[in-house]
Order: structure tokens, then sequence, then C-alpha cells
């Protein structure tokens, strides 16, 4: 019996993808898999009786040990009880000065810690052959283990709402406004035809702001990222008749306790629909408004070149087509090939946002068939049971190694 340690760093979305959705789904008879979180501070990591029983431990980020001694003696006793190390990444340790966090990593100097930490790993997961390229410049252990969805969990099993308009969709986090600002100009275009027969939706709205003591702070809509992002999607509120609805919106936010995110029947006929923020265990529901997923992405940028195609993989759960950024993690799907095409990729210097949504508008089948080919695509490529058999197989290759000495 294989017995793997799995530590994991948080409960939002990197703790999803890459370390509880993953094992919990893991039932491989040889392989005994224990959860721990790491803001359990009863995990006795440095005690021998305990770390002996291991032969793999799993981890992401950064376990925060007290102290140098004390991280050095753990790596220690992995050396001593010959446990190997798995350490998973899924976003570029390397920030510029574009990113909200950047002044925190320079003056953390969390890329240096994050370096060391790829050094001491026997292997290294990631996501992609993109990334897994860079961190083979310092460790050349890597494995690609794809970000994959459990088809059986509730919130991907699509229950879709009726429309007799084209929903698009766009779902992600507070960082995104260098990718968003590519589109900008695009949805100013919008005729009126195009405005009756589509819809906008974006998704993960939140002025919630988390202070150093724990505490909630709400932000303001007008100076937010967030009202700068719909102000992008609704053309500067432009396309919003309904004064109603503009009301509703400068009210509504995440601390009414709304258990629908902001979705209301009486404002449904407005071209532009904002969703709030839903917990990880209910995101994936987002999708059951939509059609056709958005996902821009900026080009010549070295932070979204080491991203996932997770939009893709979303989408196709959902038999969405995507329009996508061609470029970085989206080019690695072959999304515009005719005999299965997925949606369609968008090169930033010609932009044609505009164009290939109202391809989808003017031309619903192909709303049906591209979205459907992508499922067919997920099934085959980042439905859990496929990844999953490469992690156990990568589980049983290392476990039988010597510490410090693994071969792929």
């Amino acid at each position: 019996m294989i017995r793997v340690l799995v530590l994991n760093s948080d409960s939002d979305g990197v703790g999803y993808w890459r370390c509880l959705n993953p094992h919990l789904c893991m039932t491989d008879p040889d392989i005994k898999v224990e959860i721990r979180l790491l803001t359990d501070y009863t995990l006795p990591l440095l005690d021998p009786n305990f770390l002996r029983h291991y032969n793999v431990i799993f981890y992401n980020k950064v376990i925060p040990f007290a102290d140098v001694e004390k991280e050095n003696l753990f790596y220690q006793m992995c050396k001593d009880f010959n446990i190997k190390l798995i350490y998973d990444i899924d976003d570029y340790w390397i920030l510029d000065s574009t990113h909200l966090n950047y002044k925190n990593w320079v003056e953390s100097k969390t890329g240096d810690l994050i370096e060391k930490i790829i050094k001491r790993a026997d292997v290294v997961t990631t996501t992609t052959p993109i990334f897994a390229e860079r961190i083979r410049q310092i460790n050349p252990n890597v494995v690609v283990l794809e970000n994959a969805l459990n088809i059986e969990e509730q919130q991907w099993r699509p229950e879709k709402t009726y429309s007799d308009r084209v929903r698009f969709i766009w779902g992600g986090g507070i960082s995104h406004m260098v990718d968003l600002r590519m589109i900008q100009d695009e949805f100013k275009k919008f005729d009126k035809d195009f405005l009756k027969n589509s819809q906008m939706i974006m998704c993960g709205y939140d002025l919630r702001i988390k202070m150093g003591d724990g505490s909630i702070r709400k932000d303001d809509h007008n100076r937010s990222q967030w009202g700068l992002f719909e102000g992008f999607f609704s053309n500067n509120w432009k396309y919003i008749d309904s004064m109603e609805y503009k009301e509703f919106l400068m009210k509504s936010d995440n601390f009414d306790n709304d258990d629908t995110y902001g979705y209301r029947e009486e404002h449904l006929n407005n071209f532009y629909q904002r969703r709030h923020t839903r917990p990880i265990l209910l995101y994936g529901t987002m999708y059951n408004e939509a059609d056709v997923s958005l996902a821009p992405l900026k080009s010549n940028h070295s932070f979204n070149l080491m991203k996932s195609e997770l939009k893709l993989i979303e989408a196709g759960a959902h038999h969405c087509p995507v329009i996508m950024s061609n470029y970085g993690p989206y080019t690695l799907n072959d999304v515009e090939n005719p005999k299965c095409q997925k949606g369609f990729l968008i090169d930033e210097n010609k932009s044609d946002w505009y164009e290939k949504m109202q391809y989808y508008v003017k031309n619903p089948n192909a709303v049906k068939d591209h979205g459907e080919a992508n499922h067919q695509y997920f099934l085959e490529h980042f439905e859990m049971k496929v990844v999953n058999k490469k992690r156990t197989d990568l589980y049983k290759h290392v476990a039988t190694q010597d510490r410090g000495n693994v071969k792929l």
C-alpha cells in the first residue's frame, strides 16, 4: 500500500482544483490518501512517528514552518524516511508590475522562496507543457497533470436554463484588468439586432476586501476594478435601458446574503447581466445560464503564458463553445480544428471578438455543435478519471525510488 499525505494550503480555487478535488476522487486500491489542511495547527509535521508512515507528500504553495531550522528538520526527516516530495504549482511565481500583488511579492521575496521549494522537490507537477518547460530550468523532474473536473460533481452537471437569446459569459477574478481592456473597444460596436438577440453575463462580481486582521470590508463600486469591468461589458451602462435595473445594480452586492447571486427574473430582459461570486463548490453553476464562454488573455505576458486552459475545461463540462485569445495555454488544444471545432481563437492584433460573437448569434446550430465537440474533448482529456490515472501512475512510479534520486 502506497500512503500519500496531501497538504492543502487553501480552500479556494487552487486548493479545489489542484489538491482537494483530485485526491477526493482517487479510488485506486493500491493508494491510500490522507488529506490535511495546513491551517490545521494540530498537524504534527515534525513528529517522526507521524511522518514515517508516508511514502509520498503532495503539497502546494508554502508550508508555513516557524523558522528555517524547523523547515530543514522537515526535509531531513523526509530524506531519512525516504518520503518523496511532490510539489504542485499552477501559477507563475514571477509577477510583473501590472499584477495586483506585485508590491507584496517584491517585499516578501516570494519568487525566491518558490524557486527554493521547486529545487528541493523530488518531482514538480503543473498544468501545461508550456509551464513545465519553464519549471525544468530549475528542476528537471516535471510532470504535467492537467486541471480536471469530476463530471459527477453536481456543479459540473449541466442544468441549463432556457433563453431564446445567445448568452455569452465571462467569469473570472479581480486580476484580469489587463485582459479585459483588450475587449473594451470591441464591446462598443454592438448594434441593436445583436443587443436584442444576445446577452452578456459577467460572473464573479465581488466588492469584499479581506483586511490584514481577517475582517471583511466593502469596496466602493465606483473605484473598484469590478466597476471598471462592468463598464467594459455594458459599454459604460449604455446597454442598460432600464432605470430599475440600474438602481438594482447600484444597490446590489455580495453583502446581500443573496442565494441567487444577483439573478432576478424581473431584470432578465436586459442585455447586460451581473452575477456575484459563488462559493467554490457552486461556482460551476454559473454556466447553467451560458451558451458561449469568452476568455480574453493578454499576449506577450509571462504570467498569462503560464496559465492553464481552465476556461476551456469549464466550458467543455457545460457543453459550451469558447471564444478565446490565441495565446499561451489556449493554443494547446486545437480549438478551431474543423473536424471537432470547439470555438474560435482571436489574435490580439485582429481583435475580432464582435465578429465571432455575431457568428454564434446568427448560427445557433454552431453553438450546439461546437459546444458538443468541446464537451467530448473535455471527457477525453480533462475528466477527472483521465487525469487521475496519470496521477496514480506517478505516485506508484516514485513511491519505491530513493529520496533525492527520483527518475521519471
